[in-house]
């Protein structure tokens, strides 16, 4: 790879984390989730075994982007709404993202849970 290239690469990285962050005061979006789990996509259809460094990355900004119960809701339903369009999606694997990242996450990802609650 060039390096004009992987320079390019890093700052369109580096800007997708910044649009990713939310401002203080203000609810996650789902494009915001959606952005955060793109890498997560090989991982939660069985493609690959191991979630990237990338998607461990999102989850952790989806953590951190999330302090309040209405945020969770929110990334919640975004996280099922965008599962629930990945038909080779393997629930198991949703379930098990977070610790295979070594995190605890109080936001499922899931196609079926109740983000109600």
């Amino acid at each position: 790879m060039k390096k004009g290239t992987s320079v390019a690469a890093a700052l369109l990285v580096l800007a997708m984390m910044v649009s990713f962050m939310a401002k203080p005061g203000q609810a996650i979006t789902c494009q915001q989730v959606d952005v955060a789990l793109s890498s997560c996509v090989s991982y939660l259809t069985g493609s690959t075994a191991e979630p990237s460094q990338g998607c461990c990355n999102g989850v952790s900004s989806i953590k951190q982007n999330t302090p309040t119960k209405t945020d969770r809701q929110t990334a919640c339903q975004c996280v099922k709404d965008a599962a629930s369009k990945i038909s080779s999606l393997k629930d198991d694997a949703a379930q098990q993202l977070p610790a295979k990242c070594k995190l605890q996450i109080n936001v499922p990802i899931s196609k079926t849970v109740d983000c109600g609650r």
